[in-house]
């Protein structure tokens, strides 16, 4: 894993794009910085798919047609037939989309890229001319120092109200707010970690839901079954924030990492 980026929607400046939908509405696109020091422009990848909901709360795939690949400039194209009124609600990727309002967030995420998108969400009132894009989760950037060779690496709370992961209904004032319901977990697992080094230290970046978590631990897990579990210390809370990078750094100067 490279330094902490985490996606084309991301890690952005606010970059604006704007949008016409099937019934003329048109929407100036934008989507939040995260707060973090690994800012990049925002570039729109070419046919993205957003998921947005019709008038019956069925999930409507909404594709993203940039003007050239990697695009600042994009379309948003609205399938035939569909009809939206009222408040528009937009979910990128429209793979976390569960339903009207819902979302899943991934307990199992991919270690072999950064996650393809920082979850993000939008809402605009019918006639109006914004679609703000603001993101759903923090960010675990997690440094990790160790000659072996890891299968997979799992962060988890032993707090049975304190859920990463899973299924969430979101709920939106100034900014989202992930709510849990029946679905969510309370661990994230990266896996697919065969083409990381981490002799050197390595990075992982994984999105959770925010919270303050009281109870956490990081295990890591080597290729031949052997395991490393850290227990965070008790007054070391673990504070994630939405649209904020939380660092947390295991192996060399934080201790050797004993696998058994």
């Amino acid at each position: 894993m490279k330094k902490v980026i985490i996606s084309l929607l991301a890690f952005v400046t606010v970059a604006v794009a704007f949008v016409s939908c099937q019934d003329g509405t048109m929407f100036k696109m934008t989507v939040e910085a995260v707060d973090s020091n690994g800012n990049s422009p925002v570039m729109w990848p070419k046919d993205a798919v957003l998921a947005t909901w019709d008038d019956a709360m069925t999930p409507v795939e909404v594709s993203l047609a940039g003007i050239a690949p990697d695009s600042s400039y994009a379309t948003v194209v609205m399938p035939k037939g569909t009809t939206t009124q009222g408040v528009r609600r937009f979910v990128y990727p429209a793979a976390v989309c569960a339903g009207e309002g819902m979302v899943m967030i991934p307990a199992v995420q991919s270690g072999k890229d950064c996650p393809v998108a920082m979850p993000c969400y939008a809402e605009a009132e019918e006639g109006k001319g914004e679609l703000a894009f603001k993101s759903l989760c923090g960010v675990l950037h997690l440094n990790l120092t160790t000659a072996e060779k890891l299968a997979c690496v799992q962060v988890s709370t032993e707090d049975s109200n304190e859920f990463m992961a899973g299924r969430f209904g979101v709920e939106n004032y100034p900014f989202p707010v992930l709510k849990a319901v029946e679905g969510a977990v309370v661990n994230v697992t990266v896996d697919q970690l065969s083409g990381v080094d981490f002799n050197q230290g390595g990075a992982l970046d994984l999105y959770v839901a925010p919270n303050c978590y009281n109870t956490f631990t990081v295990t890591l897990v080597t290729e031949d079954g052997r395991t490393c579990v850290k227990h965070l210390k008790d007054d070391k809370y673990i504070v994630v924030e939405r649209n904020v990078v939380c660092s947390i750094s295991l192996g060399q100067n934080e201790g050797e990492l004993v696998f058994e």
